[in-house]
């Protein structure tokens, strides 16, 4: 980790999760940090050992930090307790740097996780003419099937003092749910609420149930995606990759849940005539390899298949550039949503790389109104197959009629 400068900043960033560690929360944190280019002060935890470290996150936005505190709380997603230890040890670091630095003028946090978001409320209490940035991720308080998403809050001086800075707001405490009062208090209190696709911000605005609240919050809402790096951050890395050059070579980066898979893939792939399928090649890197092994098995399609671990990210962004495609698949919420919140956070890298995208797509998503080079809809083999022949003949192109891999 790159040592931060003694001389302190005037934006303060207050995120949970941040780079060096391992996790989307913290990239997209330091992301942000980037897309300002503004130097800041970065209150965060010690992930470990819930998240590796990966050195390389630092090239990011390291060189904006001006002071840096990783705080020795405990690393647990849905607990009050944990919630409270970043709070009181971050307010006393912050307040501690307000009074030694230059002043504060400006804060950023970001949730998930969900701490962020209470440490910069607490702040902004003690701070009022700071302008406090809070970005949503996704909605905190109902799980991506749309099942209500609870843990409870603890009676004691950190609740207390949170629901008297939302009375003097003029807001009802939310009760006893730790997600709503990780949303409430941005609500009240933050002077713009960031969310990543209108879908996200309608969704959770219609939670609202106080209609002054709901007011405030719409009328402090922007829309602003994930943010993509410069182009030379794609030509860092140089990471080693034997591509054979007489097939069609299409990358996929990331994890699977019960509601995102790439099970329709596989079939199209399955159901590709064999000509067509001998030219082409999926690169998978995932931390769920043994299932995906199993399935790629289950359907003889190894030859056309490599399933490898997760990469640096700065490898990740550099392969990207050496895919013909690039795929990203939407999360299932038919049932659970009116509209599909979820605009995946991979879409930004992709898009950053300049190589066709591939969207398997749910009518109506955040990734469905992006502009794709190749969608088809999610659960759907025969548009999958279509547009997978559709690659394999756009690779075949003589050079000068298709776009190049470029070297790394």
């Amino acid at each position: 980790m790159r040592e931060p400068s003694s001389t302190g900043a005037t934006d303060l960033v207050v995120a949970f999760s941040f780079t060096p560690y391992v996790d989307t929360a913290a990239v997209v944190a330091a992301k942000r940090v980037r897309e300002e280019g503004r130097a800041v002060d970065v209150v965060q935890n010690d992930m470990a050992p819930s998240r590796a470290q990966d050195p390389d996150l630092g090239r990011i936005a390291d060189d904006l930090v001006r002071r840096r505190t990783v705080l020795p709380t405990p690393t647990w997603f849905s607990s009050w307790k944990a919630v409270r230890a970043f709070a009181d040890a971050g307010l006393e670091q912050v307040l501690r740097w307000d009074a030694e630095g230059p002043g504060y003028e400006r804060l950023y946090s970001r949730a998930h996780w969900v701490p962020s978001h209470v440490l910069a409320a607490r702040v902004k209490a003690h701070r009022p003419h700071v302008r406090w940035v809070a970005e949503f991720s996704d909605p905190l308080s109902v799980h991506a099937d749309g099942r209500e998403r609870h843990a409870p809050v603890e009676e004691g001086p950190l609740l207390d003092e949170l629901a008297a800075n939302l009375r003097e707001a003029g807001v009802g405490p939310p009760g006893d749910n730790l997600f709503l009062w990780a949303e409430t208090l941005p609500y009240a209190l933050a002077d713009e609420l960031l969310f990543t696709n209108t879908n996200q911000r309608d969704l959770m605005l219609s939670r609202i149930s106080d209609a002054g609240l709901a007011a405030r919050a719409a009328a402090r809402a922007v829309v602003r995606p994930h943010p993509t790096l410069p182009p030379a951050y794609y030509d860092l890395a140089g990471p080693p990759v034997d591509l054979d050059p007489g097939r069609a070579h299409i990358g996929y980066f990331g994890n699977f849940y019960a509601n995102r898979g790439l099970g329709t893939v596989l079939d199209a792939l399955a159901a590709l005539p064999a000509a067509q399928r001998a030219q082409v090649q999926l690169h998978v890197h995932t931390e769920q390899g043994e299932k995906l092994v199993t399935a790629v098995a289950a359907r003889g399609l190894e030859p056309q298949v490599s399933v490898r671990p997760f990469v640096g990210y700065l490898d990740f962004l550099a392969l990207c550039r050496r895919m013909d495609v690039l795929l990203l698949t939407d999360a299932t919420t038919k049932g659970a949503f009116a509209r599909n919140p979820f605009l995946p956070s991979k879409w930004s890298d992709y898009r950053g790389s300049g190589r066709p995208v591939w969207g398997v797509v749910e009518e109506g998503s955040p990734l469905s109104a992006q502009a794709l080079d190749h969608r088809s809809p999610v659960k759907h083999t025969t548009a999958a197959v279509q547009v997978l022949a559709q690659i394999v003949r756009e690779a075949g192109r003589p050079s000068g009629q298709r776009s190049e891999r470029p070297s790394v």
